[in-house]
């Protein structure tokens, strides 16, 4: 008797391990979405670079994901009524693959940030080069983070000083949101082991 109770509450146990992502996605009415994956980043930040307005400002990365869905920057807003700024994602020959733009309202005022930016997603080349790409129209005060000596070797940015590379990441291949039926299935296929210890303790 005292084995079943033990193989029950064993099963209780993994059942619950199973549906706790339920019951968070439940409590925060957010989709079930696994995290993305970050590509290609230059995570350096020492120093801050101002930037000009109507002018193309961009940093270049060789791609290694699928599909790209966000880019985030670390970057700041420095004056409250700066014109909104756009972000695109352009090929070699200077084509338009996606872009989103945000209001100085969106960031975080007079402080240097990692900020997303919620790109519609996009299919790239694997091994492919792309080009992070902001404007922004005069009257706005937008800086970018960076850093010398080369931080990312792979590509090379705008900016004035050939050693020197703007702070990024890409966040591809993120996945749809998951089936909920298929949580449990999924953790017992990923524990095959169990089954025989389940029968043992429950008697089967």
């Amino acid at each position: 008797m005292k084995t079943k109770i033990i193989g029950i509450l064993v099963c209780i146990l993994l059942i619950a391990t199973a549906i706790l992502p339920l019951v968070s996605a439940l409590e925060t009415r957010s989709p079930l979405i696994a995290p993305g994956v970050v590509d290609q980043q230059q995570p350096n930040t020492p120093e801050l670079h101002w930037l000009e307005p109507n002018v193309l400002h961009w940093q270049h990365f060789v791609n290694q994901g699928n599909k790209l869905e966000e880019v985030e920057l670390h970057i700041g807003c420095w004056y409250s009524g700066s014109e909104s700024i756009t972000l695109s994602i352009q090929d070699l020959w200077g084509t338009d693959l996606t872009h989103v733009t945000y209001q100085a309202s969106d960031f975080p005022l007079n402080v240097q940030a990692w900020f997303t930016f919620d790109v519609p997603d996009v299919k790239l080349i694997i091994g492919q080069p792309y080009y992070i790409c902001l404007y922004f129209n005069p009257d706005s005060e937008y800086a970018w983070s960076g850093s010398h000596n080369d931080p990312y070797p792979a590509g090379e940015s705008s900016h004035t000083d050939q050693d020197w590379d703007y702070a990024f990441k890409t966040i591809v291949d993120k996945s749809k949101p998951v089936n909920i039926n298929t949580l449990f299935l999924r953790f017992l296929e990923n524990h095959p082991h169990l089954f025989p210890i389940l029968r043992h303790l429950l008697g089967l």
